[in-house]
């Protein structure tokens, strides 16, 4: 992900939404691998800042979890950010978010989490 276009707005429930920009017209905003900034104040008096995927990985087919998700907003219902100069550490952990490398269900340890009843 070294050369993207990144775009920042808020969507309308009133969060903060970074993402890479894929295509806009008259009425749609589409981008790939939407992630929720998430601010919390601290018990020091400082902000944690964490960036939370919009749809986890674990929720989507093999195909998608290669290629990331694409989400087409429309245009009336967000506030698009203009000229935003993200932080470079925001940058770094959105990167992060999404390179890192997807287990396969063979090489996955972990203990199964059932999410949904069956």
């Amino acid at each position: 992900m070294s050369e993207q276009n990144l775009v920042t707005f808020i969507d309308h429930i009133g969060r903060t939404i970074l993402a890479t920009h894929v295509s806009s017209d008259k009425t749609a905003l589409t981008v790939k691998n939407p992630a929720i900034i998430h601010v919390q104040p601290t018990q020091q008096g400082q902000l944690n800042v964490q960036t939370i995927p919009l749809y986890f990985r674990e929720f989507i087919g093999e195909k998608s979890k290669a290629s990331g998700t694409t989400w087409k907003y429309n245009l009336n219902t967000i506030v698009l950010g203009v000229d935003i100069d993200n932080d470079p550490r925001l940058i770094e952990q959105y990167n992060k978010l999404f390179s890192a490398p997807v287990p396969s269900a063979q090489e996955n340890t972990a203990p199964t989490i059932k999410l949904f009843d069956e």
